[in-house]
């Protein structure tokens, strides 16, 4: 299994944010759908937010549980992320990491999400989804080029003003990340290519990546060998929820969405194989809290405007995402 990264994280931290709940909007506003804190799914199924808020304390902590005896945690100021170069003195390669910029027409006219605006994007050479050859095109040109391109949209392409079109795009090569094995491997991934797989499936930028990096490292240099029993509970309650939740966004039921979505049996199943490990993650969360006297307050439930996120997830679930929040910051201060 890949390494924790931001997505998997915000996976679970989201939730006291976002309230997903059957087709409605992301908004914490909307979280308690009145006082009522359980939502029929899409599927049919009940879901009851308050089983977030299971084995926490009103602390937002593990509860009767000192994380400080399971864990050893590095010296986060000692912790450094790997550099993330650009490079600019070679030619597009196959499988390269390169931020490119770029204006699509039809017959000399430009068509409306045809263009970065200017703003660059990563792509993967061979690996990000585009249309046509529209990247292998750019191998052999250099970072500072500007050049044009053919492609013809797919007949069956989604939009059908699109479908089947010819079109020009204009390119601009702004740089090629210098992304090695060895760096990969620094910010929690396996290998370059596991890491180009993420990038392009998620489609995250580049230099996102440092962020999650800070979080990988401090994970990697911690040791957290034991994890007690209720936790490890707590967390695979967590986790069926959050499931239960995805699914019925899909009008599916935990277990389908398991299958379809995660290669697993059933939810159940998929809950048991992520739990410990997951549990070993927030566990070390919580040994920095202790260590560094990081709290969720009450003034930071109001100042977040949390008091729906409470009423919903219940006051220890809700503290507890404040509680990591606020160990994300810490690890993006002092690692750097």
């Amino acid at each position: 299994m890949k390494k924790l990264t931001c997505l998997i994280l915000s996976a679970v931290l989201a939730l006291a944010l976002c309230a997903c709940s059957g087709d409605k909007d992301t908004d914490p506003s909307d979280a308690t759908g009145g006082a009522d804190t359980t939502e029929p799914s899409a599927s049919g199924a009940t879901v009851d937010y308050k089983t977030f808020s299971e084995g926490l304390d009103d602390n937002g902590f593990f509860e009767g549980v000192n994380a400080l005896d399971y864990v050893t945690l590095p010296d986060v100021s000692t912790l450094k992320l790997p550099e993330f170069k650009k490079l600019t003195d070679r030619a597009v390669e196959d499988l390269d990491f390169v931020n490119i910029d770029y204006v699509g027409s039809i017959d000399g006219v430009a068509f409306d999400g045809g263009s970065t605006n200017g703003n660059g994007t990563d792509v993967i050479i061979g690996v990000t989804s585009y249309i046509d050859d529209f990247l292998q095109q750019i191998i052999g040109h250099k970072p500072g080029e500007n050049f044009d391109i053919e492609v013809t949209f797919p007949d069956d392409y989604g939009k059908t003003d699109l479908a089947g079109k010819d079109a020009v795009f204009n390119i601009t090569v702004n740089y090629i990340w210098d992304v090695t094995d060895e760096l990969a491997k620094a910010i929690g991934y396996s290998s370059r290519e596991e890491l180009a797989n993420y990038v392009a499936g998620a489609s995250v930028a580049v230099e996102d990546l440092a962020g999650e990096a800070g979080v990988n490292i401090f994970l990697n240099a911690s040791k957290c060998d034991d994890v007690p029993a209720s936790v490890v509970k707590s967390v695979k309650g967590q986790l069926m929820t959050m499931l239960a939740l995805e699914a019925s966004q899909y009008g599916l039921d935990a277990d389908s969405l398991a299958q379809y979505f995660y290669g697993a049996a059933s939810a159940e199943e998929y809950a048991n194989a992520n739990a410990e490990t997951q549990a070993k993650w927030f566990l070390i969360f919580q040994a920095l809290a202790e260590k560094e006297g990081l709290a969720a307050t009450d003034e930071d439930v109001t100042e977040r405007g949390y008091e729906p996120v409470v009423e919903a997830y219940g006051l220890p679930y809700t503290k507890y995402a404040i509680l990591r929040e606020k160990v994300l910051a810490y690890i993006d201060e002092n690692v750097k």
